[in-house]
């Protein structure tokens, strides 16, 4: 079935319905996509992470051990995560990088292609990875006002925060630069558009949470659950990720046929398939 699809090319409005077990694992999209791509983009930000100025920032971190601060948890999945690839905003953009193709305009950068892909391309997977990672690193800052004594001293969580400010603003600061040297306004026009949208998002959620713990309300999770499964919440989210996967095919028609395309494909299928 799977194969049928991909040959179908996913036209229509109900192409993605009837995927909830087809189709391959998502650990087996990933190292097929990572294959076409030319190598693992597990070490796409690994350039910066090893740097001097990184380097010790982490040797900063390690007087967090033995807390709870949610830093170390980012820190950790920067190394390992069995359960998720962290990389796959960059293994995108090269994805779609090769499936558009070279540039017909000017032949001259043609000696800068490795796998069908430019290397300014990379540098923009690997700044789309940096931007990712300093918000995951931001995001690491716990509220002072709700800890509670085994999380850890307190001295100890404030220096988190900052440390959690600090690198991500650093991570961030390099992106940005790496962005400039681009010298590509179209694309610092859409790079800084997305972190817009991030920020706001963000501050959108903080401020909704801010509001409930200001109303004093406790959340009770049997409750929820009860209700998400009474209502048509769950499928009406199912929905909507099956719309956006249409569109999303949709727009991959404009490409050529290729593996790239496929493997952008397989993503799509995989993220909208739900058990």
């Amino acid at each position: 079935m799977w194969g049928a699809l991909l040959r179908r090319g996913g036209r229509g409005p109900g192409c993605l319905r009837g995927l909830a077990s087809g189709g391959p694992p998502w650990s087996q999209v990933v190292s097929e996509a990572e294959k076409i791509v030319g190598y693992p983009t597990s070490f796409m930000s690994l350039r910066c992470l090893l740097s001097d100025e990184l380097s010790n920032i982490a040797m900063q971190v390690r007087k967090l051990v033995g807390t709870k601060h949610p830093l170390l948890d980012t820190a950790r999945g920067f190394v390992y995560d069995s359960r998720n690839n962290l990389q796959m905003r960059g293994l995108v953009v090269l994805l779609i990088s090769k499936a558009a193709g070279p540039s017909t305009g000017d032949i001259s950068f043609q000696h800068n292609m490795v796998s069908g892909i430019y290397s300014s391309q990379r540098s923009l997977a690997e700044i789309t990875e940096l931007i990712h990672t300093a918000f995951l690193v931001h995001r690491g800052i716990v509220n002072i006002g709700e800890l509670k004594s085994c999380d850890g001293p307190l001295k100890d969580m404030q220096f988190g925060n900052k440390m959690a400010v600090l690198s991500g603003d650093f991570l961030l600061a390099n992106a940005c630069t790496s962005l400039a040297q681009l010298q590509n306004t179209k694309v610092v026009e859409l790079i800084s558009s997305a972190i817009g949208d991030l920020v706001q998002g963000i501050y959108y959620e903080n401020s909704k949470s801010s509001e409930a713990q200001g109303k004093g309300n406790t959340m009770d999770y049997k409750k929820l659950q009860a209700a998400i499964k009474a209502g048509k919440g769950v499928t009406s989210a199912m929905d909507l990720c099956r719309f956006h996967g249409n569109r999303a095919l949709a727009a991959l028609e404009g490409f050529p046929p290729s593996e790239a395309r496929a493997a952008l494909a397989n993503i799509v299928y995989a993220v909208t398939r739900f058990p």
